[in-house]
């Protein structure tokens, strides 16, 4: 083999030996962006899931604070001794340091609402719970209860209070029959919807369903919701509903202002412990008529109204709890109806 082949033999060895370094430097880099990717990839899955059972651990924590939250106003509402009458000077109603800002090992939560005076009209936040014997229950007010209600609160005229209350009769009455011949609804209206469905023609089971009621929009019904129950004895406890609810029931303006300073006491501020207190449905009139004078009208308006809707004892509470975790970067609220044996009538976490 001659000098100049020998060489030409070596040039292309080396070069087929460059070209496989080569090869392999590129193939190497390729490996290493890949495992790079991979890892940045596999890093991320893992941080997601690492978030993920974190933000599942904070939901279990705070579940749990919640649940404490509840059962503290069942227990609340179980030590206090049953008597006949239920005011908003109660520690269910009023009582910061059983509801505010209780310690946990998690966290701490808070029992609380806002409340608005009927005498000075002013707003503050009571810690405690509703009474929802202080509201109308829509399973078996009659219309003109509703009808009356929601023209006050909704500002609506009487036409459109008039559809609204028969529309909510109907939905719970068991007859196929229009309550009014126009404006109310059973099921053909409710099966001519996009998506259909009947009346229910049986009481409401929770207040959200009455969203389901013709008329009853959202907007509405959170303008109304705070007056309005599906809980309780089916009666209203007059030393803690309403100026508003009280009318509705029928009774004239002169005796709810009457009934309400009654109830507010010396002080004239509700909700403190010497306020006026009815402890019996059958003694209504006579207690108000004690301090107030009434004519005769009004005096048989309050003795037929006490007969036919009034109580002085409750029932069913809501609970409105809201909690934090001890880095208060996580919170949740929950909004409960208990009865007096500590059942739980509804839940709705938010």
């Amino acid at each position: 083999m001659s000098k100049k082949t020998k060489l030409l033999l070596q040039q292309s060895l080396s070069l087929l030996a460059d070209s496989q370094r080569a090869s392999i430097v590129v193939i190497a880099l390729w490996t290493l962006c890949l495992l790079s990717v991979f890892t940045v990839t596999l890093g991320s899955g893992v941080r997601q899931k690492l978030v993920l059972i974190k933000r599942l651990d904070e939901r279990d924590r705070m579940r749990g604070i919640l649940d404490s939250a509840v059962k503290k106003a069942i227990l609340q509402i179980k030590k206090e001794e049953q008597k006949g009458a239920d005011t908003l000077a109660d520690g269910w109603s009023t009582d910061a340091p059983a509801f505010k800002d209780i310690p946990l090992e998690d966290g701490e939560f808070s029992v609380a609402y806002p409340y608005q005076d009927e005498i000075t009209g002013s707003l503050t936040i009571r810690y405690g719970l509703i009474d929802e014997e202080s509201k109308i229950n829509i399973n078996t007010a009659k219309r003109g209860v509703l009808e009356r209600l929601f023209s006050m609160v909704l500002d609506m005229n009487a036409v459109e209070s008039q559809e609204l209350a028969a529309a909510i009769v109907d939905w719970r009455d068991a007859d196929s029959f229009l309550s009014i011949p126009l404006g109310s609804a059973e099921d053909a209206y409710y099966k001519g919807l996009s998506y259909p469905y009947e009346a229910k023609d049986a009481d409401f089971e929770s207040l959200d369903e009455a969203l389901l009621v013709k008329g009853m929009r959202s907007d509405i019904f959170e303008k109304i919701k705070k007056y309005i129950t599906v809980y309780g004895q089916a009666r209203v406890n007059i030393n803690t509903t309403s100026k508003i609810v009280l009318l509705a029931l029928g009774l004239s303006e002169k005796v709810v202002n009457d009934i309400m300073l009654f109830r507010a006491g010396p002080d004239g501020v509700m909700g403190t412990k010497d306020d006026g207190v009815f402890d019996g449905e059958v003694s209504i009139t006579q207690r108000l008529s004690q301090r107030y004078p009434l004519s005769e009208a009004e005096a048989a308006e309050l003795t037929v109204v006490s007969e036919y809707y009034l109580t002085t004892y409750s029932s069913a509470f809501m609970a409105q709890a809201s909690a934090w975790l001890h880095n208060r970067k996580y919170s949740g609220s929950v909004v409960s109806v208990i009865n007096r044996q500590g059942k739980i009538l509804y839940w709705h976490e938010v």
